[in-house]
């Protein structure tokens, strides 16, 4: 429901408020942005985000395709490790759109 100040903006200034508060809120990070980029993974955890085994996770940080920092026997991924690895490896679609024939 709108405000009743805004009832008496004209459509130029009202759009002009809306773009404002986009702006804003388009600069300013989300809770989960903050969120996302301190999370660190141990192996189980990250194991379970990518759904992979620990022999493909031992394979993935021994063949340097993932970054990872280690204290003693124990690792550890930062999310923008695993966004860096899995933008690496990403692949655009190529068939978006068009119709598969039988």
């Amino acid at each position: 429901m709108m405000k009743p100040e805004s009832r008496n903006l004209s459509d130029r200034e009202l759009l002009n408020r809306i773009l404002d508060l986009l702006e804003n809120q388009h600069k300013r990070p989300t809770r989960t942005e903050k969120t996302d980029k301190s999370r660190v993974y141990d192996n189980k955890a990250l194991m379970a985000l990518l759904n992979i085994k620990d022999k493909y996770l031992k394979k993935l940080r021994d063949n340097g395709h993932l970054s990872y920092s280690q204290c003693g026997e124990k690792y550890w991924y930062t999310q923008e490790d695993v966004d860096r690895f899995l933008s690496r490896f990403h692949y655009e679609a190529f068939s978006v759109g068009e119709e598969r024939l039988p």
